[in-house]
């Protein structure tokens, strides 16, 4: 069956700089061998069960029934003379306790005969079907079984150095030369990362995450050349290898990070050591459309709720993959065919009931149109329903019998909740004839009602997208984690349910510690996820023995650190503090809890490469007296009922407000990177009592950003300061005569109210006149951009000082 991939194949590399908007052809239909079936009829109920949601779904002869039937290829569990010892076959490969365990899956996941053109796809669409019967069936839950990772010294390792000269002499050239037609902001068809970006600065950073340096064959542009013969230049072996070259002369470059030999430490884990979390858990009845965005890579997002015709997603513009599952949109969207997409509409408008289930991180809270997240529609004229954001709110769009064709009037959030935020949500749209429409958020009912409404003459010719409307005039910027479509209203508890699960791909990582405190087969175990495509969380340890011994005597565990490639990070160390004390014959088979705090550290190499481990202050009777500074020990205090009149405006609120003041747009390429960086380092409370320096040196940041793309615009520039010219020297620019011309310009522009909290305008000429005399001494030397410079710094003083953070 692999030869049905290649012309699928031969089509991805074709729209390899996804600029190609295509329609996906359906999967194949199920064949009348099984939908016709005459043999013996299920002797039992759960045979039944077998037939109607697994063995219907495979037994086509484009599928298992090609080779796993009677006289064929054992096993004979799609066999079509009797379905009773087709379930008997079955049995054996299935795992209804964690279908994601089955022989069934696990085959398709390693390559076996995948009617798709991801092996993932396959094998998540095998275990919703295997799912589908356990969930039907009376079977127990799944559990995750731990089980002892290899064992690993944590040792020396190779980080890149910050200055991009190195990578600027020998990785960078080849990607100027070979990849700069896709991968730079200004190339006709854009494709993230920008790696090729003219700014080698940022190239350099966009390809961190790209280079191994303790293996560089394993780096993903090796890998891509190589192993997925992505855009080669030439021949792709051969590209491969002049890759793998520049990056081995990097690493010959760069000396090994070397482990304190006075550390106390675990045994080193990387992130592919972990035992994998169960997926399941989620209520999934009547689930129809079911993306998780696993594939990492490529131009679809499957389609795995196993109900066919699979409404796969081709992603089409600036769509790049979220590490750890999820899909950023910057622009573009990502969009089913028209005729995958008409089984919603026929089987909504069958039960007249649905729900439109979604993991969101929106850009910014100052998207409107409403700006299209989900959207199954024609046109932003005539849709069936759609997922919109209108700043601060969920809008939902719904055709029926009290509405337009466009779904009006929507039912949206209120105002006054700014329920929407920047970060991650769940979010859930639910119809039904009884209760009419309603918007849950994170687990929440959030009030929002509307009178019981049918759904009437819905389109099936409609297209399923994400991120715009048909048209394209609904552009919506975020990332989704995950999309399910029901066909019946999902009430309160099975919400809750499905936001108490999560998102993400999870794992449970355990760091060997039983040599240190004398007692075999001991782990601290974390559970862990990529946070995105930069940072892990790390989350609630526990201790566990996996031979049920218990502790001979007391243990205190303190001054635990999180370790990472041969060195402790140096920030997200949540437990350094802390003092753990476990007493003696402490139950140690189901996890003896330590803290159920969580913290987020920064990646290096990436989630392929960066190695893990736990050091300590002291465990048992070892010890490592730390001479570096350590977070002290925490004082609790009283809270008090009082707070400030002044607040801090949090980070969505920054990124408008700075956008507003400058006229640089928000999506401007060289702020929309700065903010996608830094933006968990911006205020996320607006107490002020939050506020650390941490949060200034961001702000300051985004400053920077907004005052660079400002003043290097020529139409921004010459409106805020007409008649300056900053092509000169600042002795002229900055003249006694032109100095009040450019600070009274400035100040009208940036700092337009004069609340009672504001300084003194008078007091601010006067820094700002200090500050441009002080930069303005180069002694005769002045560069010939100095007065922008000088532009710039002026800009970010204003624009960064608490006269915008607070409110």
């Amino acid at each position: 069956m692999k030869h049905l991939m290649l012309p699928l194949l031969f089509t991805l590399l074709l729209v390899g700089c996804g600029g190609a908007e295509v329609e996906q052809n359906p999967p194949p239909p199920v064949q009348e061998d099984n939908t016709n079936y005459t043999g013996p009829a299920p002797q039992t109920a759960d045979i039944q069960l077998f037939k109607l949601t697994l063995w219907d779904n495979i037994a086509s002869t484009n599928r298992c029934g090609a080779c796993h039937v009677q006289g064929n290829t054992a096993p004979f569990f799609a066999r079509n003379d009797d379905i009773n010892q087709a379930y008997a076959a079955a049995t054996a490969l299935v795992n209804l306790a964690d279908p994601a365990q089955s022989l069934l899956v696990t085959k398709l996941a390693g390559g076996h005969n995948c009617w798709q053109a991801s092996d993932s796809a396959c094998a998540d669409t095998m275990a919703q079907w295997i799912r589908n019967w356990a969930n039907s069936s009376e079977t127990e839950a799944a559990t995750v079984t731990l089980v002892a990772p290899p064992l690993r010294e944590p040792g020396a390792s190779k980080v890149l150095p910050d200055d991009p000269a190195l990578f600027g002499s020998t990785v960078y050239p080849l990607l100027r030369q070979y990849c700069v037609n896709c991968h730079a902001p200004d190339a006709a068809q854009t494709q993230s990362p920008f790696f090729a970006s003219s700014d080698l600065a940022a190239a350099y950073d966009a390809s961190r995450k790209l280079i191994n340096l303790d293996n560089p064959e394993l780096s993903r542009f090796v890998a891509r050349l190589g192993g997925e013969f992505h855009n080669c230049w030439s021949d792709c072996p051969a590209d491969a290898a002049q890759m793998r070259s520049a990056i081995e002369q990097i690493a010959a470059s760069v000396e090994l990070t070397s482990l304190d030999p006075a550390l106390v430490v675990s045994k080193a884990l990387r992130l592919d050591d972990g035992v994998v979390a169960s997926s399941g858990g989620r209520f999934e009845a009547n689930q129809i459309a079911f993306y998780q965005f696993k594939t990492g890579s490529g131009a679809i997002a499957y389609d795995t709720s196993g109900v066919e015709p699979a409404a796969n997603l081709s992603l089409q513009g600036d769509i790049s993959w979220v590490t750890g599952w999820g899909i950023q949109i910057n622009s573009g969207r990502a969009q089913a065919s028209t005729q995958n997409s008409s089984k919603l509409a026929n089987l909504i408008s069958a039960t007249g009931e649905l729900s439109l289930e979604a993991w969101l991180v929106p850009a910014n809270v100052t998207q409107e149109g409403p700006a299209a997240i989900v959207s199954y529609a024609g046109s932003s004229n005539e849709r069936n329903i759609t997922l919109g954001q209108s700043q601060y709110n969920y809008d939902f769009l719904l055709r029926s019998d009290q509405s337009d064709l466009a779904g009006l009037p929507a039912v949206s959030t209120a105002d006054a909740d700014e329920v929407l935020q920047a970060t991650l949500q769940h979010v859930v749209l639910t119809q039904d004839p009884v209760n009419g429409q309603r918007i849950y958020v994170n687990g929440e009912d959030t009030g929002v009602r509307a009178p019981a409404v049918a759904i009437r003459n819905w389109d099936n010719s409609f297209a399923l997208m994400l991120g715009n409307e048909a048209n394209g005039n609904r552009q919506w910027q975020g990332t989704v984690r995950l999309l399910a479509v029901h066909n019946k209203a999902l009430n309160a508890a099975q919400i809750q349910q499905n936001y108490q699960v999560g998102v993400g791909q999870k794992f449970y990582l355990l760091f060997a510690i039983g040599e240190l405190i004398n007692l075999p087969d001991s782990y601290i175990v974390f559970e862990v996820a990529q946070f995105d495509n930069y940072s892990y969380l790390f989350n609630a340890p526990y201790l566990v023995n996996l031979e049920g011994r218990t502790l001979s005597q007391p243990l205190n565990i303190s001054g635990m650190a999180l370790g990472l490639n041969g060195k402790e990070v140096v920030t997200g160390q949540a437990w350094i503090s802390q003092q753990f004390e476990l007493g003696t014959n402490a139950d140690l088979t189901g996890g003896a809890a330590l803290s159920a705090q969580g913290t987020i550290i920064g990646s290096e190499l990436g989630a392929q490469s960066d190695e893990f481990f736990l050091s300590f202050a002291r465990i048992g009777e070892l010890t490592n007296v730390r001479t570096d500074s350590t977070a002290p020990v925490q004082q609790i205090v009283a809270g008090s009922s009082q707070s400030s009149d002044i607040g801090l405006k949090t980070f969505a609120e920054i990124h408008a407000s700075m956008s507003a003041l400058t006229g640089v747009a928000q999506q401007h390429s060289s702020v929309a990177q700065v903010y996608q960086t830094i933006q968990r380092q911006l205020p996320s409370s607006d107490s002020i009592d939050t506020f650390v320096s941490a949060q200034q040196m961001a702000i300051t940041q985004l400053g920077i950003a907004y005052c660079n793309a400002a003043i290097e615009d020529n139409a921004i520039r010459q409106s805020w300061f007409a008649g300056l010219d900053f092509s000169a020297a600042p002795s002229t620019t900055y003249s006694l005569a032109n100095r009040p011309l450019f600070i009274d310009a400035l100040l009208t522009r940036l700092m337009p109210l004069a609340p009672l909290s504001s300084a003194p305008r008078a007091e601010v000429e006067t820094e700002l006149d200090a500050l441009i005399s002080r930069l303005s001494n180069c002694n005769g030397s002045c560069s010939s951009d100095r007065s922008r410079t000088i532009a710039k710094a002026a800009c970010t003083a204003v624009l960064a000082s608490a006269e915008l953070v607070l409110q």
